[in-house]
Formats: C-alpha cells, structure tokens, sequence
C-alpha cells in the first residue's frame, strides 16, 4: 500500500491518537494513590498453641498522590470478619503498620488476610493489589507448671549462715548478699527471677503457727504487690511438727490455722477447686505406720473447716513399691530428696539419672494405677558439709569435663518426659534457696571457679570438686527447657 493513501493516512491518525490518549491516561493514573498491604510477619518463628503470638501487618502508599482515610481488615485464622482497623492519609511512600496479638490453641496450618480499603473509597493507581495473605503452621505446644521448693526463714542472720558457698576460697555469695527475705526488695526479685525463669509456684517451708516462716508468708510475701499470678502452696514440715514422728497432736489445730489463714488466699493453689497441702516425709509416717491416721486427721480437720483438702505427700524415695496402698491415701506424691533418692555422690553421670527416672516411671505407674496424682522432680546437685557430716556431696556437673549445670539440664528433661496433664503437667525443683543443702538455683554473684574451701585441708567441704559463681545459670537453664 502507498504510504500516501487515504486509508493508510486515516489509518496512522487513529493509531496516533490511541497512543496519545493513552500516554495522557498513563500520566492522569500515575498521579493517583496506590495502596499495597505488604511485610506480613509473625512472632515468635515458630508458634505452639501455647505462645502469644504477634502478627504484623504494613500498609504502603506506593503511588503518585496522597491517599485519604480508609478502614483495613485483618483477619487471623478462621476469623470470618477479623478486626478492623483505621488506615490514617497516606502521602507517597508512607507506611502504616497495624498488629495483632492472639493465643490460637488448636494445632494447624492457618492463613492471615489483610485487605485496605474494603469499601473501596480510594481511586487508585491499581486495584488489585489492596489483599494479602500470610500462610503459616501453629505446632501444639507443651506448658508445664513449675513448681520451687521455697525457704522463708532468712529473716534473722540468714538462717545461721552456715552453707557451702561460704566456706569456699573465695567465697560465692547470693546476688542478693546475706539477705533478709522480710524486705519487699528482695522478694520483689526473687518474683521476678522466678517469672524469667518459667517458675508458677512456689512451695513454702512452714513450721507452724507464730514461726518464722509463717510470719513471713502472712505478713510480706502474701500481701507483697508484685505477687502477681504467681501461685504459693505450704509445705508443711511434718518432722518438725511431729517432733520427729513421735506425736501427732500439732495436726489438728495447726490444719485448722492453715484453713483460716491461707486457703482463701487468691494466689493460694488449688487443683480440682481444692486447696494444695505439700507435707515433708510421709514416707516416714508409713514406715512408722502412722500414715493413715494422719491423713484421716488432716482432711477431717480440713472438712470441718469446710474445705476439701488435696494432699500431694513427700512419698517417692528410691524404687517403687511393691503396692500402691499407701499411695491410695494421697492425692498426689511428689520426692523432695532427689539426691537421696538417687544415691549418687561425686559426678553422678548420665547412669544414674536415667536409673533415677526409670524408679519415677514406677513409682508413677503405680500411683496413677489407683488415682493419685504424681509430680517429678529435679535438683540442681547437693552439699551439706557445711551443716552436718554422713552425706558426700554431689557435683552440678554430670563427670568432671562436662559443663556446669549439666546435671540439672539433664534431670529438668528427664522430669519433663514424666509430667500429668491432671496435675498440671507440674514438676518439681529442689530449691530455690536451700542455701544450706547447696540444691538453690537462686543466683549467686558471678566469681571465678574453685575447688578450695576454708577447712585446715583445703577441700573438706568441695572434696576436690570445682564450684562457681554461677550468675543466673539455673535459672536460664529452667528458662530453656520450660518456657516455649
């Protein structure tokens, strides 16, 4: 065809006026806002059904002119409608970012959508661009209750002062000094340490009405106001209100004081709406066959106060029993001597741990086969040369070139492996402050490492072994095998 043919003439202005018109259009919506939702994010990076988890969404204005005020949705999961959100005037390049928080408890793959401006109020640049989804796996997670066994009684001197880290060259004191655990300081940090820490529950030494111990729970910790959730249980020192077994009348009244002045308490812990009572050594009222008076005089003095009371006895020590008829008279059975109940000294290496939880494993077979509840336990190590002769210590190293809290690492994940969903998925650490046995895991002031104490051999009371001033190091090791 000749290039000067009407036609072909007619034929150019047309395509030329097309390009014109569209190069104009092009410009006209270049200056138009554009509204992108971008950067979805969550944390933590692997969310269980038990964490909280925190979603993140941005908005960007990514065209040529200011976008005015719109709402956005932003729905998590299954959420049919979600929750909305206002997006403020956007200029070019402004970023809004909205979030989220939220427990999703059911296990899945799950799908976040984001959409701005859903009624569509905005002309923009492009329109298709205004959704976005995030697709991500929430894995069922494990909670565990965690329970500490509590001294209250370093009002005065703390507690005579006689310990191991003392006597060590140089001395390993607490963080906190030789404290008196009255000061609202002190028991604000130990609150805190324990919530770091992954710790819910403290049980509490208790030596009677008027004791020392009972002063401080009513009169400081109880009323303290950082106490928080966090859970306080008696442990009710049966030895010394028995006078070592030989007579039984303290039960009644001191039960009946207990019911008065603790189990209404808000922060008291109950299982099954009922309040928890911890005692010491019930194994011993067995082997002396007073065990099942005792419990009857307990829960009657218990009733007659109007509470059902739940029992968690001091009952587990060495290989299971051969019955379960004593453990029927307890709700629940807990071993507060876990090195005892070992019987390891020195290094007690992995042996003697898997042997230690293999007897737990018994003794929880045959206390769930007849009811009762069943609470594992962990201790740090132990060393109590410093107050009294017979027991060799054990070290908190598993063998003498594995590191410092090895062991404790490995009997926290050993008690895990045989916690109760009834009970809470409760376990056990033997202690928090029991200076004097050497089981705390309350932080101790950093110092070097030393295997020499102050005795004319210089290694009377370590036996050779090293010690540290371990810092925080229990807690963090409760803190990473605990908390999801």
């Amino acid at each position: 065809m000749n290039s000067s043919h009407p036609l072909y003439l007619s034929i150019l202005v047309v395509l030329i006026s097309f390009l014109v018109s569209c190069d104009c259009d092009c410009e006209e919506d270049a200056e138009l806002p554009d509204l992108e939702v971008t950067d979805l994010t969550f944390t933590p990076s692997n969310p269980t059904t038990i964490d909280e988890i925190t979603f993140n969404a941005t908005v960007v204005n990514s065209g040529g002119a200011t976008a005015g005020i719109n709402d956005m949705t932003f729905r998590i999961g299954g959420e049919t409608e979600g929750e909305i959100f206002e997006v403020p005037e956007l200029v070019p390049g402004e970023t809004f970012t909205v979030g989220r928080s939220i427990t999703l408890d059911v296990a899945q793959n799950s799908q976040n959508t984001v959409t701005v401006d859903i009624e569509n109020i905005i002309k923009e640049f492009r329109e298709n661009n205004n959704t976005a989804t995030l697709h991500y796996v929430v894995t069922q997670g494990e909670s565990y209750t965690v329970g500490v066994f509590y001294y209250p009684w370093y009002h005065e001197n703390f507690h005579g002062g006689q310990y191991l880290r003392k006597r060590l060259m140089p001395p390993q004191l607490p963080e906190l000094g030789e404290y008196d655990d009255r000061e609202a300081a002190v028991i604000d940090q130990h609150l805190e340490w324990s919530r770091d820490a992954g710790i819910d529950l403290w049980v509490t030494s208790w030596w009677g009405p008027g004791s020392m111990e009972d002063g401080t729970l009513l009169d400081h910790i109880l009323p303290h106001s950082n106490l928080g959730n966090m859970q306080i249980a008696l442990f009710y020192e049966a030895s010394g209100r028995t006078d070592n077994f030989s007579h039984y009348t303290n039960l009644d009244p001191d039960i009946s004081y207990i019911t008065e002045n603790y189990f209404d308490h808000p922060n008291y812990l109950h299982i099954d709406g009922k309040p928890v009572l911890f005692i010491y050594l019930t194994q011993v009222m067995g082997y002396y066959g007073t065990l099942a008076n005792s419990m009857s005089t307990i829960r009657a003095a218990a009733t007659a106060a109007g509470y059902e009371i739940f029992i968690v006895g001091d009952h587990v020590f060495g290989g299971p029993p051969s019955t379960a008829d004593e453990l029927a008279l307890l709700d629940a059975v807990c071993n507060y001597d876990v090195y005892g109940s070992m019987g390891a000294t020195g290094y007690a290496a992995q042996f003697s741990v898997d042997r230690y939880y293999t007897e737990q494993a018994g003794w929880k077979y045959m206390a769930e086969s007849v009811g009762t509840g069943f609470v594992p336990g962990t201790t740090p190590g132990f060393n109590d040369t410093a107050v009294r002769s017979g027991h060799g210590p054990l070290s908190r190293k598993l063998s003498d070139s594995a590191e410092f809290g090895s062991l404790f690492r490995t009997m926290v994940q050993g008690a895990k492996e045989l916690v109760n969903p009834e009970m809470g998925n409760m376990l056990l650490v033997t202690s928090w402050n029991e200076w004097h046995e050497d089981t705390q895991i309350e932080p101790l002031a950093s110092a070097a490492v030393t295997s020499t104490d102050d005795s004319p051999t210089g290694m009377d009371y370590t036996a050779g072994m090293e010690y540290e001033g371990y810092g925080t190091r229990y807690l963090d090791i409760l803190s990473e095998e605990v908390k999801p």
